[in-house]
């Protein structure tokens, strides 16, 4: 062999497979990132399990602890939280969410317009107008709804302007 001439090796690979083994090589990619996420939640669930049970074990252990029925309410309460000073309050639920929903509303943030009153004339046009572009459409359009051959939605609006004109007459 030539010295500093490197042998040659020919890919055997078929180049029409390549885009399949792609998609193949991203689909277990995804595969491995659901199972990945699936094992993550089972992980935190199994945590969550696991300091229920040691605040449950902690209470039932200890002799020292009992708890009266005022307290088992309070326990048993969704409403009620402790904080960590050792204060028992209620959960104020909804109320926060709507009150924060609320500061973006745009009547709330847009000064107020007054209410335009559409004329009699100008209704008048606006069913003039929609009478025109009907009858334009059914006359450029196929059937099936398509525009015809060598028309454009321009061509529709100009039809429509010259029978509005012919309509207002």
């Amino acid at each position: 062999m030539v010295q500093g001439v490197r042998e040659f090796q020919e890919d055997f690979r078929d180049d029409r497979r390549r885009q399949e083994e792609r998609a193949d090589s991203r689909r277990e990619e995804q595969r491995r990132e659901q199972m990945l996420r699936a094992q993550e939640e089972s992980d935190r669930q199994r945590r969550e399990d696991e300091r229920r049970q040691d605040a449950l074990r902690t209470i039932m252990n200890d002799d020292s602890i009992e708890i009266t029925p005022e307290e088992r309410r309070l326990i048993n309460n969704p409403e009620m939280r402790m904080m960590d000073d050792g204060t028992i309050v209620k959960r104020n639920r909804g109320s926060n969410r709507a009150a924060f929903a609320n500061q973006f509303r745009l009547d709330k943030l847009l000064p107020r317009a007054k209410k335009v009153v559409r004329k009699k004339a100008r209704k008048e046009l606006d069913k003039l107008q929609a009478q025109a572009f009907r009858e334009a459409n059914k006359i450029l359009r196929t059937k099936s709804g398509k525009l015809r051959k060598g028309v454009s939605q321009s061509d529709v609006a100009k039809r429509a302007q010259k029978i509005l004109k012919r309509l207002r007459k």
